[in-house]
């Protein structure tokens, strides 16, 4: 391990060499840490020095295969996801005692839910059971106080209790950019935008090669309603991986946002293709134009719907796009009920509801949720 300044001309403060068991990583990590602060003369607070005094031992294979899971988290898809499931499972039987696997699973359940693979009746049991396995394991993770800021929003629509569990996250551990990036997606839906693009820009700075914090931020830069940039990152993203889910379900509504209905079909190529027959759309589309073959999508939604699970919060931005705002509305409705995990940003630019905005329907959703009304 090498501790090198970055003013100036890059001089070495230190130097280490360690080898160690795998199963004593933790504790490196921990013992690095003091080593590092003693050279930069930083003072450590008692909570600090408590937190780093405790010595944790962790399974190698388990710890393996939660690395292996963290590297598939990034792109949403339904194949990606639960191959996680499955290395967090066969971790959890290596070692069921280590707090990160149940945080890793709460994670995973919530981005399945998030993603629309599964119905919140199915995903909300197993978040709530790992989230409450990792907290009676180690309440001073920082994982389980993003979980859990994570569940507030998005589960309990308890805007302070996630605000207060976001800060509890970064203040453990300020430089996880995954806590940042979220926690401004949480402030840009309670309408603070010069605070959600301060804590996305943190995020960016503090891991700017991370596909998923920069597709996260391009969200932010939705919900404020900066469509171009939005697009750009989502853009930047399908540059080095071209089938990224969450990137081109992003580049869907930038795109749209931003006029562009050719980068709006390419991208929902990705998007929808295992949902939908996206060829009779293509087709439909060279034919008669954006608006019939959003129509077709959402043809083949319907029909889905009566089979089974379809987000509810995505049938509303696809009817949105072709200008029904009473279908949009039917479909927040039942979002609402169910407790989808898309509902907190429909008041944001980002989920294209603005004609909506001063809807009766709208506002009465808006002020059940206890959300502040969208900035016109």
């Amino acid at each position: 391990f090498r501790l090198v300044s970055t003013t100036g001309e890059e001089d070495q403060i230190w130097v280490g060499d360690y080898r160690e068991d795998k199963r004593q990583i933790l504790n490196l990590f921990n013992r690095l840490t003091r080593q590092v602060a003693d050279e930069v003369m930083i003072e450590l607070t008692p909570e600090e020095e408590r937190l780093l005094s405790i010595s944790k031992t962790v399974d190698r294979e388990a710890y393996d295969a939660y690395l292996k899971s963290s590297y598939l988290l990034d792109d949403g898809s339904k194949e990606s996801l639960y191959e996680v499931l499955v290395y967090l499972k066969c971790a959890v039987e290596k070692d069921p005692d280590w707090a990160p696997l149940y945080s890793g699973l709460t994670i995973v359940w919530l981005s399945i839910s998030q993603m629309g693979h599964e119905p919140p009746e199915i995903t909300g049991p197993k978040i709530f059971a790992n989230r409450n396995k990792a907290l009676e394991l180690d309440p001073d993770l920082a994982d389980i106080h993003h979980a859990d800021a994570m569940i507030a929003y998005l589960r309990e629509w308890n805007w302070e209790k996630s605000e207060k569990e976001f800060l509890k996250a970064i203040a453990i551990n300020p430089n996880n950019a995954g806590s940042r990036v979220l926690y401004a997606q949480l402030l840009g839906i309670l309408q603070r935008p010069g605070e959600a693009l301060t804590q996305g820009q943190l995020a960016i700075e503090l891991d700017p090669l991370n596909l998923l914090v920069q597709v996260l931020y391009g969200g932010v830069l939705m919900e404020i309603g900066d469509f171009e940039t939005a697009l750009a990152y989502g853009e930047k993203v399908t540059a080095v991986d071209p089938g990224h889910l969450a990137a081109n379900s992003l580049i869907v509504a930038a795109a749209f946002g931003c006029g562009d209905y050719n980068k709006v079909m390419e991208a929902a190529k990705y998007a929808f293709a295992k949902k939908v027959d996206f060829k009779e759309v293509e087709r439909i589309y060279g034919e008669t134009g954006f608006v019939a073959a959003q129509e077709e999508i959402l043809r083949q939604k319907e029909v889905l719907a009566q089979k089974g699970y379809v987000p509810a919060v995505g049938m509303a931005v696809r009817y949105m796009m072709v200008d029904q705002p009473d279908k949009a509305m039917e479909w927040l409705e039942k979002g609402f009920e169910v407790r989808e995990q898309g509902m907190p940003y429909i008041a944001t630019h980002g989920f294209l509801c603005e004609p909506l905005f001063d809807n009766p329907r709208f506002i009465e959703i808006i002020q059940k949720m206890n959300l502040p009304l969208p900035n016109n």
